[in-house]
């Protein structure tokens, strides 16, 4: 048996955020699911197109992302995902929404997301 050190969880929380700078968001209400490739519906128009994240380690093997949409228009979000590509790519995290949070010309949204590599 062997054990990860503080180190690597930090170098494996640093290649994730890598490996998967972007954010997007959509409309889709299906349940998310680990067989998920992309958002069921994104979102593109209006200041809700695919962006690149605000990064960051916080602390031993956590990894952030953080991206703000200023929308031009009204806009509905019900689902955001984490993905490696600025377009097509692969998809790391999905969250679906409990209801949809319609937007208009003026508002934005922020997307916070955190992961964290524990020891079992």
């Amino acid at each position: 048996m062997g054990t990860i050190t503080d180190a690597g969880y930090n170098s494996m929380a640093t290649l994730l955020i890598g490996a998967f700078p972007y954010i997007a968001n959509g409309t889709d209400p299906t349940a998310e699911a680990y067989t998920d490739t992309a958002l069921g519906a994104e979102n593109t128009l209006y200041g809700s197109a695919r962006k690149a994240a605000i990064t960051a380690t916080a602390a031993i093997g956590i990894s952030t992302w953080n991206a703000v949409f200023y929308f031009t228009n009204n806009v509905t979000v019900r689902e955001y995902c984490i993905i490696s590509a600025a377009s097509g790519g692969t998809m790391l995290y999905r969250r679906v929404l409990n209801a949809n949070r319609n937007y208009v010309d003026g508002d934005s949204m922020e997307v916070n997301v955190s992961h964290t590599y524990a020891r079992a």
